[in-house]
């Protein structure tokens, strides 16, 4: 069975809707209807709702997509797949696209190699496969805005490519449905006669509504008390939420923190950001610590992860139902979102505004109330700090909070990861990758390069296709925002200019060879300058300039001789032979494929070794060596394939085409000979 790409948590952390109960959750009929009839409209083809944070963007998209369901049980809706995303901080287009192609499809053969695509064909397989009516769908993008967030524009692969999409998204899906939600609309043209965007503005909600939402968060008063409230949060969801737990913590009267001169700033200014304040003050010294925690998590996480990263100490050790205990009072208060699962557990996320407040004031509120005995029993420390406005001492404050949740990610490592070579998909190493993650925001960049090496996770991103993952945990951990050794850093260098050749994007490629090349000559790391001049070599070899990559290969083997690495050789060679089978070179070629050939094989290294063995096969074909080429082929197919390499469908696909090019009768015989002689061609090369 072919494997579906597996999404990281980190870049897409739902993929079920928020809920949208109606005890809980306000129906909001009339801005339900309008959405409804707009997305509905044939000339719709994807529906934006922007506005600030906190006024139910996203409840909206959850109560629209529900009212989708309702229309495609009833029949009255031509749509067959329903698809929500939560989109997290380090998303990309490609992972957007691989999570709506698994919704679609899981059993899409294609997936093998997905990851290694470029974004380009990803996105025209994306826009393919939503033309087909049995693919219609409506699929919601939510936070769409992380895509554009200045702060993840990190050299990240993909974001080349959101132009590409949202282009896909303007476009006639045949009956497929796009809804974002965004604080702007990404469009430029929007509402118009000659464009398919639509865009809704979600603001306040009514007075009626807010009125039933007080009433629904067991805020009573009179008619005139209840609607000055509305009118001080205007209308903002989020806010009337907060003033709700506001009144439910401090058991005051509403006439006294609506006229009281103690409240009086609260009402002046960013009003819902001074009601999160005033909430996060009724709190007990947990419910604040387990805020400050939750906060920074991309996740959501179950509450033995919040306990882990809170204490430091491991479950065995913590009192889990306290900390059940108190996030179930967080979720009743509606400052925290609970996610169901399957297996009936529960993992807890915090709202973005939220998470924005208490990361600007991480180290306030630790002071406001003595420790009592619940704090200590947990092992959470609120002493006073009096530098709390210090936004350096917060950073650092905040790098230790992450030092934490490293360590819980480091808990489920030791009970979840297989061994290396039992590992199979990002599903196996997730909370390695979290570790490394987590590690570069605690200032220890050093130590998540170690793991990444120690773990062999940089090999088996590459091997997976998880390009995007290992350039975003490359470019935190090396300058200008990280720092590691200079030798290290010139192999992250290397490596990125190898990942972003591989993908198309040449100007970074080249931009981090130099990068690498100076920094391993200035130190003398003749090893290390030879690998990466092998990796440029091989970009400059697929840009087609032959003779700056043959350069890089001859210096490559001169320096190799210095410090022989048999690794190295084998590539070089390798590559010399890619390199002289282009120009029709074929004996030199055959002579280099020979010499890597025996290399791999010395160093047992199956994988080179079928690539070699593929592109010797090729060679033959070439010179019209039809027996002799399916001969090496065949056998190098069979290695690829029970060593798991996803890249051997297009060998797969070779095939296929030489049967459709030949005939079906023609080819079985030719396969049938080849196969005859199949040990005769392989000792002939030394196999």
């Amino acid at each position: 069975m072919h494997q579906t790409p597996y999404i990281l948590r980190s870049s897409i952390y739902s993929q079920v809707p928020p809920l949208t109960d109606p005890g809980v959750v306000l129906q909001r009929a009339d801005e339900v209807n309008t959405a409804y009839r707009v997305l509905s409209d044939p000339r719709t083809c994807t529906l934006v709702l922007t506005g600030d944070s906190g006024v139910g963007k996203s409840t909206l998209a959850a109560l629209l997509l529900r009212r989708v369901e309702m229309a495609v049980q009833a029949g009255q809706a031509p749509i067959r797949h329903l698809v929500w995303l939560g989109l997290g901080p380090n998303v990309t287009v490609p992972d957007v696209i691989a999570a709506i192609m698994r919704e679609l499809d899981p059993s899409y053969s294609g997936f093998s190699d997905f990851f290694m695509q470029k974004p380009a064909d990803q996105i025209a397989l994306l826009g393919r496969a939503l033309y087909q009516s049995q693919a219609s769908s409506c699929v919601v993008l939510d936070q769409y805005e992380a895509l554009d967030n200045a702060e993840n524009t990190r050299e990240v692969v993909g974001r080349g490519a959101i132009p590409l999409f949202l282009n896909l998204l303007e476009n006639n899906l045949g009956g497929s449905k796009f809804v974002l939600t965004s604080r702007n609309s990404p469009f430029k043209q929007q509402n118009g006669a000659e464009t398919c965007v639509r865009t809704i503005l979600v603001s306040r909600i009514s007075i009626p509504e807010g009125v039933a939402l007080l009433q629904q968060r067991n805020v009573q008063g009179s008619p005139e008390e209840l609607s000055l409230i509305w009118q001080r949060c205007a209308g903002h969801t989020f806010a009337l939420i907060l003033f709700g737990a506001l009144v439910n913590l401090s058991g005051f009267s509403l006439s006294y923190l609506l006229n009281s001169p103690d409240y009086a700033p609260m009402w002046n200014g960013d009003v819902t950001f001074s009601l999160i304040g005033a909430v996060i003050n009724f709190l007990n010294p947990i419910q604040r610590t387990i805020l400050r925690t939750l906060c920074l998590f991309n996740e959501p996480v179950p509450v033995e992860g919040v306990a882990i990263a809170t204490t430091g100490q491991d479950n065995a050790t913590t009192d889990i139902p306290a900390f059940d205990r108190e996030l179930s009072a967080l979720t009743k208060l509606s400052l925290v979102q609970q996610y169901e699962y399957e297996n009936d557990t529960s993992r807890y996320f915090l709202y973005q505004l939220l998470r924005r407040y208490l990361k600007e004031h991480y180290l306030e509120g630790g002071d406001r109330y003595n420790s009592g005995d619940l704090a200590n029993e947990l092992g959470v420390s609120t002493e006073p700090n009096p530098m709390l406005s210090n936004p350096e001492v917060r950073n650092v404050a905040l790098a230790g909070g992450h030092l934490r949740v490293a360590a819980y990610y480091s808990y489920l490592a030791q009970r979840q990861c297989l061994p290396v070579d039992q590992r199979r998909g990002l599903r196996d190493v997730e909370p390695l990758i979290a570790i490394a993650h987590h590690l570069c925001l605690g200032w220890h960049w050093q130590q998540a390069y170690d793991l990444l090496s120690y773990e062999k996770l940089d090999d088996l991103l590459v091997c997976w296709g998880a390009w995007n993952t290992l350039i975003l945990l490359y470019t935190s951990m090396s300058p200008p925002f990280g720092v590691v050794t200079r030798s290290d850093e010139g192999q992250i260098f290397s490596q990125l200019g190898l990942l972003y050749g591989r993908l198309g994007e040449f100007k970074s490629s080249m931009f981090y060879f130099e990068r690498a090349l100076a920094t391993e000559r200035e130190i003398g790391d003749l090893h290390g300058e030879g690998v990466t001049l092998a990796n440029q070599g091989e970009i400059l070899r697929i840009m087609g300039q032959t003779q700056q990559a043959h350069a890089a290969f001859e210096r490559a083997l001169r320096l190799n001789s210095q410090e022989y690495d048999a690794r190295l050789e084998c590539v070089v060679l390798h590559n010399l032979g890619l390199l002289n089978q282009n120009a029709k070179n074929y004996q030199q070629a055959w002579n280099c494929y020979r010499q890597s050939l025996k290399l791999a094989q010395s160093l047992q290294d199956r994988e080179k070794s079928g690539l070699i063995l593929t592109n010797m096969g090729i060679l033959l074909f070439d010179q019209g060596q039809l027996e002799e080429s399916l001969a090496l082929l065949l056998p190098a197919l069979r290695l690829r394939q029970l060593l798991n390499d996803r890249t051997a469908s297009s060998l797969v696909l070779f095939f296929e085409m030489l049967e459709q090019t030949m005939g079906h009768d023609p080819f079985v015989l030719l396969r049938q000979e080849a196969l005859r002689r199949e040990a005769e061609v392989l000792a002939k090369v030394g196999v």
